[in-house]
């Protein structure tokens, strides 16, 4: 009885699975006929497309466009040592107190950047350029009588004249802030109307007038020979130099 029954199953399993048809068989014979191809070529089985894919165009959210430099103020930071703002300061500098002598000469160096918007060290230094004399006059008696002696400088006398007349002729200036005072009087030197130029000009025509005390002094050493012996001795010293 048992295989009765199992016999009649297969038949019918058997007639139903002859008369199937799968979706992809079912709609290969119509793709066919609208498209003209073979059903055979099944598009699932067929081969993968090997060609490029076409170059996508580049857009701003692809490839982001750098940011653009935030524009920063056109000043250069001077070195810490530098041999003019380290002799500004000390000029500057009360009662020992040098921080705020540092401070000062910071913010005079930002006001002069403020009003000329260019770097302030190289204006600092035409400034005490132009305001520093050639020499100094020493006044000294001699029988009753005064004389002046011109006397040449150097580099570093040059620049502390200068930079006492400017912080001298700076007090006279409107405002209640030192730095700001600073600033405005190097930027009347550079314009050629600070009071630091009219005292260089009378320093060099005082020396001008007074040029016959070095002249009269110098006959007077080569009159008394001692000029002559010290130029005898330096002949004798190049003279016996090569002979040790």
């Amino acid at each position: 009885m048992l295989a009765s029954i199992r016999h009649s199953a297969a038949r019918v399993s058997l007639r139903r699975a002859v008369n199937v048809r799968t979706l992809a068989s079912s709609a290969a014979p119509d793709a066919a006929k609208e498209t003209g191809t073979d059903a055979s070529e099944d598009p699932i089985f067929s081969p993968l497309d090997t060609t490029e894919p076409q170059a996508v165009a580049s857009s701003s959210y692809l490839t982001p466009t750098p940011p653009t430099p935030v524009s920063t103020a056109n000043i250069r930071v001077p070195p810490a040592e530098d041999p003019l703002l380290h002799l500004f300061t000390s000029l500057v500098m009360k009662d020992g107190r040098r921080h705020e002598a540092q401070r000062a000469t910071t913010q005079m160096l930002l006001h002069l950047h403020a009003f000329t918007q260019q770097e302030p060290l190289p204006l600092l230094r035409e400034a005490v350029t132009r305001a520093a004399p050639l020499l100094r006059c020493q006044q000294f008696k001699r029988a009753a009588k005064q004389f002046v002696f011109p006397t040449p400088l150097n580099e570093r006398q040059r620049a502390h004249k200068a930079l006492s007349w400017i912080l001298d002729a700076s007090e006279k200036k409107g405002g209640k802030n030192m730095p700001e005072r600073v600033a405005r009087e190097i930027i009347a030197v550079l314009n050629g109307k600070s009071v630091a130029l009219t005292q260089k000009e009378n320093v060099h025509k005082l020396a001008v007038l007074h040029r016959c005390v070095v002249y009269s002094l110098a006959f007077a050493l080569v009159r008394n020979g001692f000029l002559t012996g010290f130029v005898l001795q330096r002949e004798r010293f190049e003279a016996t130099e090569g002979l040790i």
